[in-house]
């Protein structure tokens, strides 16, 4: 359920200037197939001067006559099977082709900041493509005639609006199977605008024309097999940095001096940098002559601008320091150190590209903004470490980006992981959003509820699962409690509240580890600890962690509704961050197999608001593909639906894991959909709105 970054330039955008007269611009529909390669391959070849630190052949004695002739800006793309590797440009102004294509390519190989730096060992494996621009139209039409305006495949869109810009090539909406309608969406969203900004009179929409011409980089430059790089220090080198850093550990731990710098040794800038300690603790008699033997790994990554060598180490050192200081510590410790280099780009998870690794010399990084694994053994293959990370690190991680480095280490190999620790809390959970999501005072915060379940549903129901929003009380809360209050026999029953989470404490999957939820210091619902820790057994995805909780409101936001309609019912609370299919359905299955055991089905929730931040009428519109994809009871249709119609449905994951778990306990099930509103009927702001549903699902 990761997608890779659009084919989207990254550098700022000009405001268009004048169009110059049409002798000054190259006629691009004139260019003859051998001038369309032969710009290719220049831009190929200044692609690979920059990325080997080379001196780039002047533009005229690649292209000749065709150097000169002027475009209105110049694209260079290049990416490895469906992967961005790079996109960047020059626009604004007319500019002599050979100049644009040169500098775009340059620029393409180093300085898009989305992602590392093209490293020379991939270059075999990427394609490229050189897309020239054709002069900038402003679209006279207004609001939504203006898509009328836009020809698929042949345009390119600019929008602007209130100092913010957005720029798609045409490629992009030929790649994502765009119409005029979601390109024009899509750039809205590129400048960071509301998706419907394209339609209002303040925005100014621009279509030029642009040329993409392409092809695979190995066919359009010979080079040899890109040789490593020159490591930046010796094995003699490293191997000082591991007595230094054991050094510092037993000086920080004893209360004697460090060595904050060191002299005599290069402090080079890493991409990858791992402290790896095996250690002694007091054990049990007969355990190793008495003692534990325990491991560890420090790691940073960094793939812009890179790891300060010392400073890094010398801060893991102290971090060590602090672990040895709070654990037993027999005095016997090893220490050994790897760094990475000239990271490349393969792809995310399981799909990822791993052609041209080779172990002996490059090791694996799975890493994402909170987690990062790196796998480094010269006698095992690329699948087997990246299979081998997949599997330690957790759901969502495990399919991030990732990425080879060339590596030195003291150690014969490396397995090393950075992530959020689960926190095992008990007690009683304080809440975190009351004053913001629903009034702090206990009278006001009854009151409030109690006008949202003055009138009695029509009909009462027996779901096995229901979906309820998480907003703020006066925007969803109408609905949320019409759902709540739908539900029969509700009083007494453990309710298991599935919602995604939205910060990023803690870790990925997590189970609330808390005795109660507290609402006010008079006020508790109570959870069912013992049955939680069950759960969590149950579903190895799953960790008891209050970190995860400690600011999440999609559950917490259920409480005062139910802290009127059910107050002797229990709560369980977990939070999901994303997943592939593979591991939603497989958790699931084991969830399954957990209930079953269980004398009295809990009643499943999904919280979960709709599509968010689109213009009203666009928002219930995605919001009715993907009610009518959960009124299937196909998961995956679901999560299909939501991606290719970019449905920011933020309970996707909850919802597609509490539907596979029926499926796969044998419960059919339909979906009654009660009550639907966007956030306008309350905030009267229809430019950009969010969408609520309450739903049943019923057993059949």
């Amino acid at each position: 359920m990761r997608n890779a970054p659009e084919s989207q330039p990254a550098n700022p955008i000009a405001t268009p200037v004048p169009t110059p007269t049409p002798l000054q611009l190259l006629e691009m529909e004139m260019l003859k197939e051998d001038q369309k390669q032969l710009i290719c391959k220049a831009a190929a070849h200044w692609l690979a001067a920059a990325v080997y630190n080379q001196n780039t052949t002047e533009p005229a004695g690649f292209l000749g006559d065709l150097a000169d002739t002027v475009v209105m800006g110049a694209f260079v793309t290049v990416k490895r099977g469906e992967i961005l590797r790079g996109c960047c440009g020059v626009l604004g102004k007319p500019v002599p082709l050979g100049h644009a294509v040169a500098s775009a390519a340059a620029k393409t190989a180093k300085e898009d900041k989305r992602m590392a730096a093209i490293s020379r060992s991939e270059l075999p494996y990427l394609d490229i493509e050189v897309t020239l621009l054709g002069p900038f139209k402003k679209i006279e039409a207004q609001g939504a005639a203006r898509q009328d305006h836009v020809e698929i495949g042949k345009h390119g869109l600019m929008i602007q609006q209130a100092g913010r810009n957005g720029l798609l090539l045409p490629s992009v909406a030929v790649d994502r199977k765009w119409d005029a309608f979601q390109f024009m969406q899509g750039v809205c969203n590129k400048a960071g605008l509301s998706v419907g900004a394209w339609e209002q009179p303040d925005t100014s929409v621009f279509t030029f024309d642009g040329l993409p011409i392409g092809g695979e980089f190995q066919e359009l430059f010979e080079h040899e097999t890109p040789a490593n790089l020159d490591m930046p220090m010796t094995q003699e080198q490293l191997a000082e940095y591991t007595k230094v850093a054991g050094h510092n550990i037993v000086a920080l731990v004893s209360g004697g001096t460090p060595s904050y710098v060191i002299p005599g040794l290069p402090d080079a800038s890493v991409n990858a940098l791992v402290l790896s300690l095996q250690w002694t603790t007091d054990g049990k008699p007969g355990e190793e002559d008495g003692k534990n033997v325990r491991q560890g790994n420090l790691v940073q990554v960094s793939y812009r601008p890179g790891v300060p060598m010392q400073n890094a180490l010398y801060q893991m050192c102290q971090q060590a320091a602090m672990m040895f200081r709070q654990r037993q510590f027999a005095g016997q410790m090893q220490i050994g150190i790897s760094i990475g280099i000239d990271p490349a780009m393969h792809g995310f998870g399981p799909q990822a590209d791993l052609e041209g690794i080779d172990t002996h010399a490059r090791g694996l990084v799975i890493s994402d903004r909170r987690h990062c694994g790196m796998a480094f053994n010269p006698e095992q293959s690329a699948e087997e470490l990246r299979d081998k990370l997949r599997t330690i690190l957790p759901i969502n991680s495990r399919d991030a980006a990732l990425h080879s480095m060339q590596v030195m280490s003291t150690m014969p190999q490396v397995i090393a992981i950075s992530a959020p620790v689960a926190v095992r809390s008990s007690g009683v959970r304080p809440p975190a959003v009351a004053g913001k999501f629903y009034p702090k005072e206990d009278a006001a915060r009854r009151a409030m509820v109690g006008t949202l379940l003055k009138e009695e549903p029509a009909e009462k129901y027996s779901p096995a699962a229901i979906m309820v929003p998480h907003a703020g009380i006066k925007y969803s809360g109408q609905i949320a409690a019409n759902t709540w209050n739908s539900v029969e026999n509700l009083d007494e029953r453990t309710v298991i509240v599935i919602s995604p989470k939205h910060t990023e404490h803690g870790v990925n999957w997590a189970v609330c580890p808390f005795e109660s939820w507290q609402l006010s210091s008079t006020t508790t619902i109570q959870s069912d600890a013992p049955l939680a820790q069950q759960i969590s057994d149950a579903v190895s995805a799953l960790e008891m962690d209050s970190a995860a909780h400690q600011l999440e409101h999609g559950i917490e936001v259920q409480l005062p509704i139910l802290e009127q309609l059910a107050p002797k019912s229990k709560v369980i609370g977990l939070a999901l961050q994303g997943g592939s299919w593979a591991d939603i359905s497989e958790a699931a299955g084991q969830f399954a197999e957990f209930l079953k055991t269980q004398t009295e089905m809990p009643l499943l929730v999904i919280s979960s608001d709709m599509n968010h931040y689109a213009p009203d009428a666009e928002n219930r519109r995605r919001d009715r593909l993907a009610l009518d994809a959960l009124a299937t009871g196909d998961p995956q249709k679901l999560i299909d639906t939501c991606q290719d119609n970019e449905i920011s449905m933020c309970g996707l994951v909850p919802a597609a894991f509490v539907m596979e778990t029926l499926k796969q306990m044998q419960q059919g099930f339909e979906v009654k959909e009660l009550d639907y509103a966007t956030s306008a009927e309350v905030s009267g702001d229809r430019s950009k709105v969010v969408g609520y549903a309450g739903c049943m699902l019923l057993p059949t």
